[in-house]
């Protein structure tokens, strides 16, 4: 009897919860997405052996890194370092 009980009084999630849950499911899916195409943009820098190839793919990643930054996937002040750093190769 006491099972039914606790069955019956069960919360149910808010339609604002549901919607906020949903909302951050899509953002970690875009947040991901920027992460790994940055991943794979370093790599690509630090493989590539041409200066001019280097320079394209440093202008690249610049603006990978920047609209990062801008979309609240990185802090502003990671992105500049993340920046020096790689200029500094």
């Amino acid at each position: 009897m006491a099972d039914n009980k606790k069955e019956e009084k069960k919360k149910v999630k808010a339609p604002t919860a549901l919607k906020r849950h949903k909302q951050d499911i899509k953002k970690n899916l875009t947040n991901r997405i920027r992460k790994s195409q940055i991943h794979t943009a370093r790599t690509a820098f630090a493989e590539a052996k041409d200066e001019t190839a280097k320079k394209t793919l440093l202008n690249t990643l610049y603006g990978l890194l920047d609209k990062a930054a801008k979309n609240g996937v990185f802090k502003k002040n990671k992105v500049s370092r993340l920046k020096s750093r790689l200029a500094a190769k």
